[in-house]
């Protein structure tokens, strides 16, 4: 058996994991019918053959690669039509690669594929963002040479070259060396992928001038939740199996963390120079944050600050949404969602926090006064050690037992308590003269509210 030339398009359902999950079965089943049948319609139309299914994606083969890139595109501007027209709320991620094959059948069946090609498509696929087309570099100099247009691209005057966006190497599992892709502006301008960049930030990216700030995925292996420390397990930028020290004051908001809960990290030096992680998200776990943006027809942001002040955005689905009113700035609580296929943080079970705008969280400042009367919402509490954090607007605040006005208080995280600003170690905080807020006590207004005032 010889092999054979071919070009592979793979379309999936962006967010397709969360979309399953929270749809009903009827209609999700739908939502998958109508999304196939229109790659099919395209695909078709372009001279290429739907294969088969895969998962939430269809598998399609074309002879050349500018035919497959026109009808990725074609689908993506189907899509972009109905969500505006129509409201259908259906985007899509679309990966391309090009390379040698086998071909088979069975039972003379309709033919079917083996080979590399077909896993690195998937993988792009996978890697994508919303709305964004990744191909490989072998597709890309079959493609950037002949006409490539889009009605976006049309109305900036582009040029056929700055259609394509080089993008780092990846390296994807079961092969051997770094595959280099491009993504594809199809858009009119900038920033209109679901997510601030065309491909997922992941583990096997290639980035030798930084090796800090890389985002990892892994598991927690270890969590001694008296001391309030644990050990997650995780695979580095070299595909190698390792292990790295966490402790609680490095998870944002100070999440309840379990043992095996998947988490989302970065590398730091700790104490010693060892390296630990920090900025750790808790897949799952309930965040506060801030609306960047929101529209009910088609979602928007919400944006959170890491350790180091770092903004790091997750893309709010429309039919998470409790409240179609939502404004920029709005503080919120909602649960950290990540695909199984890496397709990005994303917040769901959207809520205004504690049910309204907080008063003591309006403030926008990370700084706050010493010796000022602050309000926060106890995050984490470790009895046994008499110790916890609270979370005051982007400040974790350290809580000892002994700073609680009364002597019988059984601190819970979700409780609202009041204190007064003290200074912490390395330029933290810490609370002192700590009492409970009652629903019949009026909320303070921040610091910066007041100095306004």
């Amino acid at each position: 058996m010889s092999p054979l030339k071919r070009i592979f398009l793979i379309a999936r359902i962006h967010n397709a994991t969360q979309q399953q999950e929270s749809l009903p079965e009827a209609e999700w089943i739908h939502t998958f019918s109508t999304f196939f049948d229109m790659v099919r319609e395209v695909v078709k139309g372009h001279g290429g053959t739907p294969i088969k299914l895969m998962g939430p994606g269809v598998i399609c083969s074309f002879q050349e690669a500018t035919p497959a890139v026109k009808a990725a595109i074609h689908l993506q501007e189907m899509l972009q039509k109905e969500r505006n027209n129509d409201g259908l709320d259906l985007c899509c991620k679309v990966g391309i690669s090009a390379g040698e094959v086998f071909e088979y059948a069975i039972d003379g069946g309709p033919p079917d594929y083996i080979g590399l090609p077909l896993q690195i498509a998937s993988d792009l696929c996978r890697l994508a963002r919303g709305n964004a087309i990744i191909l490989t570099e072998e597709a890309y100099q079959e493609t950037h040479l002949e006409e490539i247009r889009s009605r976006g691209g049309d109305l900036t005057k582009r040029r056929n070259a700055e259609y394509f966006q080089k993008e780092p190497a990846r390296r994807l599992q079961g092969v051997q060396m770094p595959v280099s892709c491009h993504s594809l502006f199809w858009q009119a301008k900038g920033g209109e992928y679901l997510t601030h960049s065309p491909m997922e930030e992941s583990q096997g990216d290639i980035n030798p001038e930084q090796t800090q700030g890389i985002v990892y995925f892994g598991k927690v292996s270890a969590f001694k939740r008296e001391r309030g420390f644990g050990f997650i397990q995780y695979y580095d930028e070299n595909q190698e199996y390792k292990e790295i020290y966490f402790h609680m004051t490095y998870v944002i908001n100070q999440t309840p963390v379990r043992e095996h809960d998947d988490v989302q990290f970065v590398i730091k030096p700790g104490k010693g120079g060892r390296p630990q992680a920090c900025s750790v998200i808790v897949m799952g776990g309930r965040l506060q944050g801030q609306v960047e943006s929101f529209d009910p027809r088609t979602g928007g942001f919400i944006t959170i600050r890491d350790h180091d002040s770092e903004v790091i955005k997750f893309f709010m689905l429309p039919n998470e949404s409790h409240h179609p009113d939502f404004l920029s700035n709005d503080i919120v609580e909602f649960t950290v969602s990540s695909g199984s296929d890496m397709e990005g943080l994303t917040a769901t079970n959207v809520q205004y926090f504690n049910g309204e705008h907080p008063p003591h969280l309006a403030g926008s400042g990370d700084n706050l006064t010493i010796g000022s009367q602050e309000q926060a919402m106890i995050t984490v509490y470790f009895p046994e050690k008499g110790y916890g954090f609270a979370k005051c607007r982007r400040n974790n605040i350290y809580l000892h037992v002994s700073e609680f006005v009364d002597p019988e208080a059984d601190p819970q995280p979700g409780a609202l308590i009041q204190f007064e600003v003290f200074p912490g170690r390395n330029g933290t905080y810490r609370a002192n003269d700590i009492s409970f807020v009652t629903d019949e006590e009026p909320a303070l207004a921040s610091s910066s509210d007041r100095e306004s005032a």
